[in-house]
């Protein structure tokens, strides 16, 4: 319960938030250490646009990818696959309930920057339940974002495919 309430919150903040960022922002990301070298302000077609990038690495053709980044440092991260493109309207996600699959730090399992595929947990109707189901054989799209201490979202990836076929 206490997963589902922290997701469910961290769902909210991205969906009316917003993803502006102010022009303290700028000040801020110079100042950011050497690990933060690994993300890249030249990336095109994040899924929140004003944000920073990242990138993934994901294990491709398998029904349950392992998913790899430069660990953000950030207290919130989000990874999710949905069953279809991911689609935006005003800068949130309109399209949840084709989520299927997500993983964020709050749940206690894997750890920001490597996890496995059975680190996250299924999701149904923007819900997610107690169980992990592998993939099934079919085309997929997943994406992640992460917010700072202040709970703005600051960082985001570009929307990746992934084919499993049997």
């Amino acid at each position: 319960m206490k997963k589902r309430m922290i997701f469910c919150i961290l769902i909210i903040i991205s969906l009316l938030v917003g993803c502006g960022e102010d022009e303290g922002d700028e000040e801020y990301v110079s100042n950011e250490s050497a690990r933060d070298s690994y993300y890249y302000p030249d990336i095109q077609n994040q899924v929140f646009y004003g944000t920073w990038g990242f990138k993934l690495e994901i294990t491709q053709g398998v029904s349950d990818p392992s998913i790899a980044w430069y660990t953000t440092g950030f207290k919130y991260v989000i990874v999710t696959i949905f069953k279809g493109k991911i689609d935006l309207k005003d800068n949130r996600i309109a399209n949840f309930n084709d989520a299927i699959w997500t993983w964020h730090t709050g749940l206690g399992k894997g750890r920001e920057g490597n996890i496995s595929y059975y680190d996250g947990q299924d999701m149904r109707f923007g819900e997610i339940l107690d169980t992990v189901t592998p993939l099934e054989p079919g085309t997929y799209y997943i994406t992640a974002w992460g917010y700072d201490d202040n709970y703005d979202l600051f960082r985001s990836t570009q929307e990746y495919e992934h084919v499993y076929q049997k």
